[in-house]
């Protein structure tokens, strides 16, 4: 495992020569590129540009996360999902009216947005060509499947489906799964939470890259499941989504998912890889 930056900027004529002199392809405009943490280089970029990031004006040009080697996800049984394929908004977007249409808008905490039971079909703007997709915003933990990949990946386990509805119509051939939420806790006591004064969940950061490792339930559900815990900030709020390896492997090879999306999981009992 090793930790890395990705450094993104909006680079000048100047800058270029720069980064060029320490062996760093980048051209002008904005763009990132990644390096390790520890290489020297990193320490360099940080001095040239202190004055300019500290400043505030470019808010995103440092952030860091881990990049797995091939042992460790070869080794490890599950996996948290960091990234997605993001397609469209569920509807109808105006004035969030989809949580009234779609789940239990009495359920729903008015200030951190926990609590969501859905009720009626999700309506799309948008589909994805990938198999395997999720929205861009709001409802991150949902997720939809074509056909194929829902009779060979997900109902061998179990995993029921739901239709998704566009233009007023069924779409054919494209479901959302019905996830299982786990009903078992995990330690979350290190990780930044927030805690609402109306409800009183505690709802996790959602930079799990800022963490080498997520903790995996004693018990973990087979396939693909939803933590108990929520993740977000402010008005977002969202379950962490876990699938197995097997489950994995099977998105990874038909395109619909990328390895580098993946945070292995350690189980919570022992510290250890699976």
């Amino acid at each position: 495992m090793k930790k890395m930056r990705r450094i993104r900027d909006k680079w000048t004529s100047d800058d270029v020569v720069f980064l060029s002199q320490l062996g760093i392809k980048a051209k002008e405009g904005r763009m990132h590129f990644y390096i390790e943490e520890e290489d020297d280089r990193y320490k360099k970029i940080l001095n040239h540009f202190e004055d300019r990031w500290n400043a505030g004006f470019y808010l995103s040009h440092d952030v860091f996360f881990y990049e797995y080697s091939k042992e460790e996800y070869e080794t490890s049984d599950y996996f948290v999902i960091e990234g997605w394929n993001n397609c469209g908004y569920p509807q109808p977007e105006a004035g969030f009216k989809y949580e009234s249409i779609s789940f239990d808008a009495e359920k729903i905490c008015p200030k951190c947005n926990c609590g969501r039971v859905q009720t009626n079909n999700l309506r799309v703007n948008k589909l994805s060509k990938h198999g395997f997709w999720t929205f861009f915003s709001w409802l991150i933990d949902e997720f939809f499947v074509s056909e194929r990949i829902y009779n060979e990946v997900f109902s061998p386990h179990g995993i029921e489906k739901r239709n998704v509805i566009k233009g007023g119509k069924i779409v054919e051939g494209v479901y959302q799964l019905i996830i299982p939420t786990i009903d078992e806790s995990i330690d979350l006591s290190d990780r930044e939470h927030e805690i609402c004064p109306i409800c009183g969940v505690h709802k996790y950061s959602m930079r799990h890259m800022q963490y080498p490792f997520f903790p995996l339930h004693k018990h973990p559900l087979p396939g693909i499941y939803k933590t108990k815990e929520y993740f977000g900030s402010g008005g977002q709020a969202q379950h962490s989504i876990i699938i197995s390896k097997n489950v994995a492997d099977k998105l990874i090879e038909s395109k619909d998912l990328k390895r580098e999306w993946l945070i292995p999981c350690r189980r919570a009992d022992n510290n250890q890889l699976l």
